[in-house]
């Protein structure tokens, strides 16, 4: 859009403002000819909004970039992210592989805009981007994660369609507690508005066919409040289960990776070489972390525990008779 001189300083400005918000990166001679005024006038209006910016804190200003032959907001204080902020960032965005390929490019983008090498940080992150496999949903999540963080805020009560694993779609009234992010998907934690016993209940986001407030809410007590940071220490794949204090004795290389894992894991002593381990965990999802150990982990208790453990490797083996 071409803009004429009826438009004064102060438009000038706010409009200038807006698009270096946006992340627009603009020559001098773009500027001139998108405001119909010669060069002196675009750099005194760079001049006059820089002042501006000083004045409000001088967190950001906007200058050229020889790289870009271009000028850009650049950002400065606490507020904003370096250079390799926005690499670090951008490289957990891509291996998390959450959201669709349009929802990633435009998060991406978006990340990048306020970047001072954007150049730099296109080249190291070209390959990942360009090849990045979206998950099999292929659905667009980002504003419905929204309007449900909206309904958790609000103790709104919601009237859903939800498609299980096994194809089959149901329909419940629910009230919605939570939001996980776990292994590519983000996760709904819920109670069945008709279950007396709140038991909690997880639901994946992507398999939702409808999700629509009722206009009613309801109310829980704040020492009774659902959790995520406690909620995300205890559980594993997202499957609940009942809630389990588990010891096991660990032999592999890496007990570090054990103890991310599992955030719960306190170290209690060792013998023969191995580390003794216990946790407190929802008892289905770490079941099968567990297996995933191979010989150099043995659940110690409890025995039900053990057994579960012990028959469950029973029967992979027969697989293999």
């Amino acid at each position: 859009m071409t803009y004429t001189n009826n438009y004064t300083k102060s438009y000038r400005l706010l409009d200038m403002n807006d698009r270096f918000i946006r992340g627009e990166q603009l020559s001098k001679r773009q500027l001139a000819e998108l405001y119909q005024v010669d060069n002196r006038t675009v750099q005194r209006d760079i001049a006059d909004l820089n002042d501006y910016f000083f004045m409000k804190g001088g967190d950001q200003k906007v200058e050229y970039v020889q790289s870009l032959k271009a000028y850009k907001l650049h950002r400065t204080g606490e507020g904003a992210f370096t250079d390799y902020d926005i690499y670090a960032i951008s490289k957990v965005l891509l291996e998390s592989r959450a959201f669709s390929k349009d929802e990633m490019d435009r998060l991406l983008n978006t990340l990048l805009d306020g970047a001072q090498d954007r150049a730099r940080i296109d080249s190291l992150i070209l390959n990942e981007q360009f090849h990045y496999v979206e998950p099999r949903h292929g659905k667009q999540i980002i504003d419905f994660i929204w309007k449900v963080a909206k309904s958790i805020q609000e103790h709104q009560t919601v009237s859903i369609d939800y498609v299980r694993q096994d194809g089959r779609k149901r329909s419940y009234i629910i009230e919605p507690l939570g939001l996980i992010f776990s292994e590519y998907y983000f996760y709904l934690i819920a109670y069945r508005a008709e279950d007396q016993e709140h038991q909690t209940l997880v639901y994946r986001i992507d398999r939702f066919e409808d999700y629509q407030p009722t206009g009613e809410t309801f109310h829980i007590e704040y020492k009774d409040r659902f959790q995520e940071g406690e909620f995300r220490k205890r559980i594993q794949f997202m499957y609940t289960g009942p809630l389990t204090t588990i010891t096991f004795e660990f032999s592999g290389d890496s007990l570090e990776a054990v103890l991310d894992r599992l955030p719960t894991a306190v170290v209690t002593g060792s013998r023969n070489g191995k580390t003794i381990v216990k946790a407190e965990v929802f008892g289905e999802g770490v079941r099968r972390w567990l297996l995933s150990q191979k010989e150099f982990l043995t659940v110690l208790s409890p025995q039900s525990y053990r057994k579960e453990i012990a028959e469950t490797i029973r029967r992979m083996a027969a697989n293999y008779d």
